[in-house]
């Protein structure tokens, strides 16, 4: 019979082998996370999530291209805006830690069968459908066997989470450097919590990884690119392109390729399928018409056009309100809940585990984790340009959201949220630390990455009490 040591020297190998194969940690830690979220959010708290969720439902009732409703006479069955409103809208709890979620509510909501002959015209979101579609077949058949709505709510929080978190598995595997840095990035608190909501943020981030993931296992393989291959990549620049808006920005990062054999004319051509997609959006969102959002937690007083127009002749303007923004106790949130922020966006990762998330990245960033030493040369000029790119997107993010939710003429940026610039966390960690790292010894490298994979699944799992705490027990 094994002594309690000998037991424990055998769980320890079992550790260090499984936390040898980054994308394993990832893909236990990544669908506990995930799944997890899903499950325990209560129906329609996720960001934005029941406007998602209708346009998920547009997409299941045959409506691809989005539309406008009232001049094309789209609808869906009144049984989901009556499901809304016992779950969600006449519940209000957004931003109340103190106020609870009745799971009664959830409960009688899954007694309400589709019934699809009673109809009603919510407006439609102009999202493309590409980050929909893993939950779009779910939703469908859910609609068939005419099962309730909350029910095909949670069925596409569950495809989503599935399909996102497969995509940055294959990605994790593709990375040719730094994959456990990247493996704990993908665990932040607040990606794994996207990747949960029906939304567009967690599968857009998730073939963001991919297209990079990629960009640079082509750029260190020793052989030519092969057709098939500049084919594939054409593809995941077309998926960004129709994924979360502003993501095509990162595209120019191709440019690593440079000197690989027919770079340019797939480029180019690539290129010009980019701009033929982000037209063809462009032309759809049109085509939808203005969307009407009717919540309540919408700001009053937005002025898209003179927004603009008062930025344009007070130049100083732009630079003050960021500086409001972020230089100040308002920007603590962003900034935080780029780690975390849950729920409604009213449910905080408190400081000290956010340190701690920080402090592990930071450790994996700056050593070399890897079996070998790290043969990985990145291009400075690719540095930079990524660097440079990701203050572009940062700007970008903050003037959308100034433009479009913030109050005319307001000295801060109204709406912003973590989640927005989690793109901008993956590329400046690529920019900065991709092909660096001091070197350990063997076992020091062992020991920090099962004490560290040990640490974020611990971390993630407090997200998730975090998270089923502020909705169901008592918060103080």
């Amino acid at each position: 019979m094994k002594t309690v040591r000998e037991k424990l020297d055998i769980i320890k190998k079992k550790l260090v082998l499984l936390c040898s194969q980054p994308h394993k940690i990832y893909l236990i830690v990544g669908l506990i996370g995930a799944l997890g979220f899903a499950v325990i959010t209560p129906p329609f708290q996720g960001p934005d999530e029941p406007e998602h969720y209708i346009r998920v439902q547009y997409i299941a009732h045959g409506h691809v291209i989005p539309v406008n409703p009232k001049s094309t006479g789209a609808s869906l069955p009144k049984s989901i805006g009556e499901t809304l409103r016992l779950t969600f809208y006449d519940d209000e709890i957004r931003g109340f830690s103190a106020k609870k979620y009745d799971f009664n509510r959830t409960k009688q909501a899954v007694k309400k069968s589709l019934n699809p002959s009673e109809r009603y015209q919510p407006p439609m979101v102009s999202y493309n459908f590409l980050t929909y579609l893993p939950a779009v077949p779910g939703v469908f058949l859910a609609n068939v066997f005419n099962l309730s709505p909350v029910t095909s709510l949670y069925v596409a929080r569950i495809l989503l989470a599935l399909a996102s978190v497969v995509i940055v598995y294959f990605a994790i595997k593709l990375l040719p450097g730094k994959k456990y840095l990247f493996t704990f990035v993908a665990l932040l608190p607040m990606m794994l919590f996207q990747q949960s909501m029906v939304g567009t943020d967690g599968v857009s981030y998730a073939l963001l990884l991919l297209f990079l993931a990629y960009v640079l296992r082509l750029y260190t393989q020793s052989t030519d690119i092969q057709r098939n291959q500049w084919i594939k990549l054409a593809m995941l620049c077309g998926a960004i392109v129709w994924s979360k808006p502003l993501l095509y920005l990162f595209l120019p990062l191709i440019i690593i390729l440079v000197k690989k054999k027919h770079f340019w004319r797939w480029s180019i051509t690539a290129a010009v399928i980019s701009v033929l997609l982000l037209g063809a959006n462009i032309v759809m969102a049109n085509n939808a018409g203005e969307y009407e959002y009717k919540s309540d937690s919408l700001p009053q007083n937005i002025q898209s056009d003179k927004q603009l127009q008062n930025l344009k002749e007070h130049p100083r303007r732009g630079p003050r309100v960021l500086w409001n923004s972020y230089m100040t106790s308002f920007g603590d949130d962003e900034a935080r809940g780029v780690i975390g922020t849950f729920g409604a966006a009213d449910t905080l990762y408190p400081l000290w585990m956010g340190y701690i998330y920080i402090f592990v990245l930071g450790m994996t960033a700056t050593v070399s984790l890897g079996k070998d030493k790290s043969k990985l040369t990145i291009p400075n000029s690719w540095r930079w340009l990524a660097g440079g790119l990701a203050v572009v997107h940062f700007i970008a993010v903050n003037v959308a959201i100034y433009l479009t939710y913030t109050p005319y003429n307001f000295d801060i940026i109204y709406g912003v949220q973590g989640r927005y610039f989690l793109p901008t966390l993956i590329i400046i960690f690529m920019a900065i630390f991709l092909g660096r790292g001091a070197e350990l010894k063997p076992q020091n490298k062992k020991n920090i990455i099962m004490i560290s994979s040990l640490i974020i699944l611990l971390l993630v799992i407090m997200a998730l009490l975090i998270t089923f705490q502020r909705y169901f027990m008592y918060t103080p």
